[in-house]
């Protein structure tokens, strides 16, 4: 038997497959290159950080933050997580030193602006709100962002005619927000223009019937309506609210001036059996006892008043009409005597509100109002403008004093 020594024609030698395995590895490699900065890269983890600041993932955005810092051209994305971070745990002097840092990139500027201005403002330092603010609308005057903190900011400052334009542009902006035309209505109804706060009024509750002031909206607008002699209008404006002292009183006040005694004395005892210590029902009710001839009863009504709201023009007024009719004219002429005295302080806050609002940087103007706010019996007010002074001069030693001496009294 012959045996072939030819080679098997179903056999061949073994191939070489390293041109495969270098196909193979350049495709993973060139795949590899496409997703690392899509998955792995800066932006990605710049992403990943904002994602966990929303998560509240503290230690990931310390982390995220801290490799940002280190990679070259991406320092102002690490900056501003860093920034956006240490503001939410309150620590906002470090925050606002990290934004400083991010404003170098053009693209991060605007938000690094205008989250400095909202921890200026969060630290009671309204002119650098204004200035940090203005830096971030200066690149994006579209930014309602910046321009809510720079509105904010004008307003604590007592600076009316700028709060009032920037409010106005926001409400424009946004024109589902009831924020806007709430505070204008209340700085036109507060400067004695009624009219045009009720219809500032009006177009926030249209936007916003339920939200969360529309009861001190309606209580407002009702006011300025009683101002201007609308007593069917303040009636209307009244009526979706509930049942509290200040409502039943202004209600009391709408019959009053409309001859319906009954009403009026009826929505009186209301308010009072809410509250026996309201001060507009206590001082209402001393005046329908005077009309009524009661001066006895009214004198002792009034003195309650007085002693409720010391301060109040009206209820030393009405006292000493009172002490009057009962031929006690020393102590009518006193109680005249502390009126006239109280609406000279009246006077004077009135004008120095003008001032204020014409010289935004003067810390005296502000302690003068505060001090005002003071005599007349209104502290939360006090507070806000000399607050507002310090911002303007953390070292102002009058302001701070006062300050002090508030806070420890409430």
């Amino acid at each position: 038997m012959t045996v072939s020594t030819e080679p098997s024609s179903s056999h061949h030698p073994p191939r070489p497959y390293w041109p495969v395995v270098i196909v193979v590895l350049l495709t993973l490699g060139i795949a590899a290159a496409a997703v690392w900065p899509r998955y792995f890269g800066p932006m990605a983890r710049y992403q990943r950080g904002r994602d966990a600041l929303i998560s509240g993932d503290r230690v990931a955005v310390e982390h995220i933050s801290e490799s940002l810092i280190h990679t070259a051209g991406y320092e102002a994305h690490g900056w501003l997580l860093r920034g956006l971070l240490l503001m939410r745990s309150g620590k906002l002097q470090e925050a606002t030193g990290c934004l400083g840092n991010a404003v170098e990139d053009e693209s991060l500027a605007v938000e690094a602006n205008y989250t400095a201005a909202q921890c200026f403002y969060r630290a009671g330092m309204y002119p650098q709100t204004v200035q940090a603010a203005q830096l971030a609308l200066e690149r994006d005057p579209d930014c309602l962002e910046a321009r809510r903190w720079l509105a904010s900011a004008y307003y604590d400052l007592g600076n009316l005619t700028h709060a009032t334009v920037e409010l106005a542009r926001i409400s424009a902006a946004a024109p589902d927000d009831p924020r806007p035309d709430r505070l204008l209505g209340l700085i036109a109804k507060d400067s004695e223009q009624f009219a045009k706060a009720i219809e500032y009024y009006r177009e926030s509750l249209r936007r916003a019937p339920n939200q969360p002031e529309a009861d001190a909206i309606r209580t407002e607008m009702a006011e300025s309506h009683l101002k201007l002699g609308q007593f069917a209008e303040a009636l209307a404006a009244l009526r979706p609210c509930p049942r509290s002292a200040a409502v039943l009183t202004l209600e009391a006040e709408c019959f009053n001036s409309t001859g319906d005694v009954e009403q009026s004395q009826a929505r009186l005892r209301a308010a009072l059996a809410v509250d026996p210590k309201y001060f507009p029902a206590k001082l209402m009710q001393g005046k329908v006892l005077l009309d009524e001839g009661k001066s006895d009863e009214a004198e002792k009504v009034l003195k309650e008043a007085v002693q409720l709201e010391p301060q109040n023009s009206q209820a030393h007024f009405q006292l000493s009409q009172a002490l009057r009719r009962s031929e006690k004219i020393t102590e009518a002429d006193e109680e005249l005597q502390k009126m006239q005295s109280i609406q000279a302080i009246h006077r004077e806050f009135s004008d120095l509100h003008e001032d204020a609002d014409a010289r935004p940087g003067d810390v005296e103007v502000r302690y003068r109002i505060g001090d005002l706010a003071q005599k007349l019996g209104k502290p939360k007010l006090a507070i806000l403008w000399y607050r507002a002074a310090l911002s303007i001069d953390p070292n102002h030693a009058k302001s701070r004093a006062a300050l002090q001496e508030l806070s420890a009294a409430r």
